[in-house]
């Protein structure tokens, strides 16, 4: 971790050391601005682990980080196996590809990686501070900052920046401060539970099986990082409200609906249960503000301005595409000071276009399912208009503000 001065003026300070941040950082440092990267965590804590397919390797080879992730020793994966709109298991193998198979990989080990790598560019990395508050005035960010474990105000701390980016995950923390609002489409959750000694057999893919009460998501984990052998993880999708009437948070309950999901039972029958249920939000959501009203210069990346369903299998790969798109426009900011807000636009137009995209896609994979006539499916199976786009319908889930 690199240190600066209070009051230290950069050209960018990007919020969240996810894919997002990590990767926009990294692009906007080769490029010769001054960043900051301010990390809430120093990566200690587990992370659920992550499944990627093989067209990974195009982003991180233009990020120069292909030999950085392949020393993280992934494991690989050799295609998806599904039980989705009927009994019938079907298999789809990543042995056609181009780029080879995918990847089952350790995501803590990952982020730190890719956190690091923003750091070998030139980018300054702050972890374990929070950012508390920040306010655009004469001419700049101010970010007050404290240690994430620290109190009161003798450990706080003023970073200035020209641009700011929130790159904070789900939670948008900055944009929320500053005014933006979240756009919920639905209210899922993950309910995972971590298994150790799975049957070889089962090492090599992940599984996706439908279930009234959601679906399920089962793949390896490198056993390295989490120091046992044939590490998996296993983790119900459901929506907040089911998970708490069924009490899924605990283990009993848990294990009671896995007894309905025939295929992901099967493969951790004989498996090791080394983890209680870990409840983890997975929501889709957009971050909306108004360009129109709002032209001081900040945007959102990632999960803070778009985030998808695990059920796309595309949030990693979307984060470190749309990592180029901001830097890009980020450029465009700190060079054009004049063009602000239509660059802003420009930028909030091309991600509603992919939410649009992305509501669509997600209608069709939640559309191909018709055996279950429960409130799960029921909610997935409604019209409804894109925020941002009154004049375009699509098939979504409920939405919400919240």
């Amino acid at each position: 971790m690199t240190t600066e001065p209070s009051g230290a003026l950069f050209d960018v300070a990007v919020v969240g050391a996810g894919p997002a941040g990590s990767a926009t950082a990294r692009w906007l440092a080769m490029q010769g601005w001054r960043v900051v990267l301010v990390e809430r965590t120093r990566f200690e804590a587990p992370r659920i682990g992550e499944s990627l397919a093989p067209n990974v390797q195009e982003p991180l080879r233009a990020l120069g980080l292909w030999d950085e992730f392949m020393a993280l020793r992934p494991l690989p994966s050799w295609g998806t196996r599904s039980l989705w709109g009927d009994a019938t298991e079907q298999s789809h193998s990543h042995l056609l590809s181009p780029y080879g198979c995918g990847w089952h990989l350790d995501r803590r080990a990952f982020d730190r990686m890719l956190a690091h790598g923003a750091e070998a560019a030139g980018a300054c990395l702050l972890e374990g501070v929070a950012v508390q508050r920040s306010v655009h005035q004469e001419g700049c960010w101010w970010l007050r900052t404290t240690p994430d474990t620290g109190r009161g105000t003798a450990s706080q701390q003023t970073l200035r920046a020209r641009v700011l980016i929130d790159a904070t995950g789900r939670r948008a923390h900055v944009g929320r401060g500053l005014g933006a609002r979240r756009m919920l489409f639905d209210r899922l959750v993950g309910v995972a539970v971590r298994w150790a000694d799975v049957a070889p057999a089962e090492r090599g893919h992940l599984l996706v099986e439908a279930v009234p009460e959601g679906w399920w998501y089962s793949a390896p984990l490198p056993g390295a990082a989490q120091h046992e052998d044939g590490a998996m993880i296993a983790m119900l999708m459901t929506d907040t409200d089911l998970c708490a009437r069924s009490r899924l948070s605990g283990a009993e309950s848990w294990q009671g609906i896995l007894g309905s999901a025939g295929a992901t039972k099967q493969r951790i029958a004989v498996a090791r249960r080394v983890s209680t249920p870990q409840v983890n939000c997975a929501h889709s959501q957009r971050l909306l503000r108004e360009c129109a009203s709002d032209a001081s210069p900040w945007l959102a990346v990632g999960d803070a301005a778009l985030a998808v369903d695990p059920i796309s299998g595309s949030g990693v790969l979307r984060a470190l595409r749309t990592a180029r798109a901001a830097a890009d426009t980020v450029g465009e900011l700190l060079a054009r000071s004049h063009a602000v807000r239509g660059a802003l636009a420009a930028y909030e137009a091309e991600r509603d276009k992919e939410c649009t995209t992305y509501l669509l896609e997600r209608a069709r994979y939640y559309g191909a399912e018709q055996r279950f006539d429960t409130p799960f499916w029921q909610r997935r199976q409604v019209l409804r208009r894109v925020p941002g786009d009154a004049g375009n319908p699509t098939l979504s889930a409920i939405a919400a503000a919240s």
